[in-house]
């Protein structure tokens, strides 16, 4: 991908930048900072961060600002995020189990 993705967020009620940039290949970097003046800090992503990465790439897909490949890339990276980080909860964890119906 050619431009970074930047969004602000939140952090203990402190706003935040973070950007993601694409360093070639594979590796996609996550970056945040608190200030304007402030230094980037690289961190780990959430399963949400992962999330609104994957759905600001297709944003770009959608607009022909992205190519395909590079939303299958983040897609792909995303899940293997998942794998790695039993704590990421899938979207179809987060919903509760219905209860049997009685027979």
């Amino acid at each position: 991908m050619r431009k970074n993705i930047g969004w602000p967020e939140t952090f203990d009620g402190v706003p935040h930048e973070i950007r993601v940039l694409f360093d070639g290949g594979e590796r996609i970097l996550w970056r945040r900072k608190a200030g304007r003046h402030d230094e980037w800090h690289p961190f780990e992503p959430t399963a949400d961060q992962w999330r609104t990465l994957v759905e600001k790439v297709h944003a770009r897909y959608v607009r022909r600002q992205a190519p395909y490949k590079d939303l299958q890339r983040v897609e792909r990276l995303a899940a293997e995020a998942a794998r790695r980080a039993p704590s990421f909860p899938s979207p179809a964890a987060a919903d509760p189990p219905s209860p049997a119906a009685p027979r």
